[in-house]
């Protein structure tokens, strides 16, 4: 009995399959979708197999295979384009295999054909896409234009861009790469147009990543596994100095060889972790600041527009001045906030880089007034209905664990010198910014009309005068 039970147990083992490493596309988690369910579902496009379904988007689908007709024909030669497309087929239907151990849904269902031409039409179906729209941002009149819907609807280009930015809306991206080293040769350059050497240079100008165009094709971006991971690398060129662990607290060596003492008598897993996963010394730093963008202000803290060509979250602060880079936000940064931190919170290799600018932006901004101040220093720029952004900040990190934090550093510095007055530059801000306001408040009290401000010149001028009279009634000439 016991030996057919352990057969048993043998043929299941021999049946799991091993984790893939190239697992990067993946199902958002039902815990983070379910505080926004549209910012993870695509709008208009399905791009992969994993909404290919959904009958709201089927209108695109031959939009889709018009795209691909597009980018094949790119020398109006019909034997380029017969050979263009033997090439690419035969490319794409070998690469089943290595697609699948892309994403972490199983895609075994799925014909073997079926996933090949999902990869192929779509990215046909994208490479056009980008180069359309870099040769529209070119002035470059486009092919087919009256009949595209995307470039003659103003409100479609920016759904794309959501949809493509989409972590469940993924396709790999070296089935772009290898399309497009097929497909560059075909199409012809002009003395108006030369095309892009690589996709990652035509998906970032489609992107353009909070106004952020990709001035060199840095090393980060490359060894990317889709486009949503493209642009989480374009966030991160920049270097940590500085991480504060965020996650459980780790047992000390102290514990460990207390391990036989301590967990002798532990019954289960529960009371192990209460005696064993106790925290080491308190730790005095903050994973935040603790005061708002406002109070900050009062406190004497500057803020400053970081450059443009700055990376989002090369942030700085220095002598009393916190410089952020300015970030472009439009009713798509919502979505991509809360795909990346998807991507984090689902990819074991990828860092929280994301999820640390969005704490560091929820503990500054916690009202309208934070709101204010940061637009008026040009830090926010908003094209967004209401301008009440920090409501989304706030519920971008509900059921998002966090590992570590980018800007420990950042905070501890800050949040030391807002309680400090050893600072003759703080001290002197601190005094202006009160100056300034009871100014303020003394002109919005007594200055707010013409009638006012008249009504205090003509009382002036009769006081004036009345002392005047005054003075020479007691000091006649």
């Amino acid at each position: 009995m016991n030996d057919k039970w352990t057969m048993g147990i043998a043929d299941k083992l021999s049946d799991v399959q091993n984790g893939s490493e190239d697992l990067s596309i993946y199902r958002v988690p039902r815990k983070l979708r379910k505080v926004k369910e549209d910012a993870y579902n695509p709008r208009i496009v399905s791009i992969g197999p994993l909404h290919r379904d959904n009958p709201n988007l089927i209108a695109m689908k031959e939009h889709k295979w018009r795209y691909m007709l597009f980018i094949l024909q790119q020398t109006n030669d019909f034997k380029n384009t017969t050979e263009c497309l033997k090439k690419c087929t035969n490319a794409i239907y070998g690469l089943n295999t290595k697609v699948c151990e892309s994403y972490a849904e199983d895609l075994t269902e799925i014909k073997e054909q079926d996933l090949a031409e999902i990869m192929l039409v779509d990215g046909c179906f994208m490479l056009e896409l980008f180069l359309r729209y870099d040769q529209y941002c070119s002035d470059i009149p486009l092919k087919h234009q009256s009949n595209d819907p995307i470039f003659s609807n103003a409100w479609m280009i920016p759904a794309v861009k959501h949809d493509l930015a989409l972590l469940e809306n993924q396709i790999p991206f070296f089935i772009l790469e290898i399309l497009y080293n097929i497909i560059k040769p075909h199409i012809p350059h002009t003395v108006e147009y030369t095309p892009p050497n690589s996709v990652t240079s035509l998906a970032l100008n489609f992107f353009q990543p909070m106004n952020r165009k990709a001035t060199n094709e840095d090393t980060k971006t490359a060894d990317c596994k889709h486009l949503l991971h493209l642009l989480h690398n374009f966030f991160l060129q920049t270097r940590s100095d500085h991480i504060v662990e965020l996650g459980p607290a780790k047992a000390s060596n102290q514990h460990a060889r207390k391990e036989d003492t301590e967990t002798a008598n532990s019954n289960h897993l529960l009371q192990l972790f209460g005696k064993f996963f106790l925290p080491a010394k308190a730790s005095k730093k903050k994973s935040k600041f603790k005061y708002c963008a406002s109070d900050l202000y009062d406190a004497g803290v500057q803020f400053e527009k970081g450059l443009a060509e700055d990376h989002l979250l090369c942030i700085k602060f220095k002598d009393g001045e916190i410089k952020i880079p300015p970030v472009f936000i439009d009713d798509t940064t919502d979505s991509l906030f809360r795909n990346l931190i998807a991507f984090e919170q689902c990819h074991l290799k990828s860092s929280h880089h994301i999820t640390s600018y969005v704490i560091l932006m929820k503990s500054l901004i916690r009202s309208k007034e934070d709101i204010k101040l940061l637009k008026k220093k040009e830090i926010i720029n908003e094209n967004f209905a209401g301008g009440e952004y920090f409501v989304h900040f706030g519920s971008i990190l509900d059921h998002v664990n966090p590992k570590d934090f980018f800007f420990g550093d950042l905070c501890n510095q800050v949040n030391d010198y807002s309680r400090s007055w050893f600072h003759w530059r703080k001290f002197k801000v601190f005094w202006m910014v009160r100056l300034q306001r009871y100014m303020r408040s003394l002109y919005n009290t007594y200055f707010s009309s013409p009638w006012s401000i008249t009504a205090f010149f003509a009382a002036a001028v009769l006081f004036s005068l009345t002392v005047t009279q005054t003075y020479y009634a007691i000091h006649p000439r």
